[in-house]
């Protein structure tokens, strides 16, 4: 299994409601990819329980894309607009949410994330990373260091994404990063990071066609997945009729993927649809 995908159950637990760990009297803070679902979360707006809201790019190098801006939403926990806004994180993985130990600023918690939109990687340039996309957020909750995370996680405290099944996953609070730290709490994109934001779709595809948590998934299944994704075939349709061949368990005397023909029709040049065909029918 790729090494952060086993580090999901010892940063994080699961929990069946987003709420879980959550203190009732102060307000819960949601990340969210407003441009996937404009017109529901410009909705939320005029809801009870609506506190206020910041669009993230704003006043960053990002600014030039502000329409298209994540939103930090602050909410009172359990009103009519943080039932809406859990709906949209659940039904349509476009956010996450946190609630901090100690009341914070707005403006403090949004120029926190966004030091964590652009990240220096390590082809010496920056990469703009989708922090407010939850299979992103998690990759990199999961991968980097104890130190990358807790600079991640810095001030937010209790935050809580969800999955690809019907639960939450609850992660770690850290300590308290001190005004000293703060500029500092942006951790560099490593190869481990960036392989393992490659990764996260695949890995959130294959949980949830298969039922079962990110953490447990087989590494063989995400190794053959990336195989029938490098041959071109990417469409959830086309890689769910393969899906039995993913899962197949492994048997040197008889394994379908060292098989030369099997090789041949991934490397061969023809439609992915027919190749798909192809595949499905070899022996």
């Amino acid at each position: 299994m790729p090494g952060w995908l086993s580090r999901i159950g010892g940063r994080s637990q699961r929990v069946d409601s987003l709420a879980s760990g959550f203190v009732a009297h102060r307000s819960a803070y949601l990340v969210l990819d407003q441009r996937r679902a404009p017109e529901r979360c410009a909705a939320l707006v005029a809801q009870p329980g609506w506190h206020d809201y910041l669009t993230l790019f704003a006043g960053t190098p990002l600014s030039p894309l502000l329409e298209a801006s994540p939103w930090l939403v602050e909410l009172k926990l359990g009103s009519q607009a943080w039932q809406a806004a859990t709906a949209l994180c659940q039904e349509q993985r476009i956010g996450w949410a946190f609630q901090p130990a100690q009341d914070a600023r707005l403006e403090d918690l949004a120029d926190h994330l966004r030091r964590l939109f652009i990240l220096d990687d390590p082809h010496g340039g920056q990469s703009l990373v989708n922090v407010q996309d939850p299979t992103a957020w998690t990759a990199l909750l999961a991968a980097g260091s104890d130190t990358a995370y807790a600079q991640l996680v810095g001030p937010l405290g209790q935050v809580v994404t969800p999955t690809p099944l019907p639960h939450w996953q609850a992660w770690q609070q850290v300590d308290e990063v001190g005004e000293d730290a703060s500029e500092a709490m942006a951790p560099p994109l490593t190869h481990e990071l960036e392989q393992a934001l490659k990764e996260s779709s695949r890995a959130w595809w294959l949980s949830a066609a298969t039922d079962m948590p990110l953490q447990e998934l087989p590494p063989e299944w995400l190794e053959r997945l990336g195989r029938l994704e490098a041959a071109g075939i990417h469409q959830a349709h086309h890689l769910q009729r393969l899906l039995p061949r993913v899962q197949q368990e492994p048997n040197p005397e008889t394994d379908w993927w060292a098989q030369a023909t099997t090789m041949e029709l991934l490397q061969a040049a023809m439609p992915a649809w027919k190749k798909v065909d192809a595949l499905e029918a070899s022996a």
